[in-house]
């Protein structure tokens, strides 16, 4: 485990960024405004792979705080930091965070 979670934290951060890079600042609006949630679509879409490395993608969880997704989102896109800047935008990641732990604890 002890080798795997740098390895699964720096994948976390740099999908992170890829992700965000793709998206517009429509989205990113709506995303920090709390109509929309990422974790959800990614649940459903990697769910079988968190269940079959449920105590990695924890440890990756406790791993890797809600700033840094933020920092990761700045460092892919810095167009958008009037909206990654703000206490919405921390406080929807770290509800993110939450919900993604749980469902990943839930399976």
């Amino acid at each position: 485990m002890d080798l795997l979670l740098p390895i699964a934290r720096d994948a976390l951060l740099r999908k992170v960024e890829d992700r965000v890079r793709r998206l517009d600042r429509a989205y990113v609006v709506r995303w920090v405004a709390g109509d929309l949630w990422i974790v959800d679509a990614l649940a459903q879409k990697y769910g079988r792979e968190a269940k079959a490395w449920r105590g990695t993608v924890l440890a990756t969880f406790d791993a890797v705080s809600p700033e840094e997704v933020l920092a990761a989102c700045r460092r892919a896109r810095p167009d958008l930091a009037d909206l990654w800047d703000t206490p919405e935008a921390r406080a929807k990641v770290g509800e993110e965070w939450r919900r993604g732990r749980a469902l990943v604890e839930a399976l």
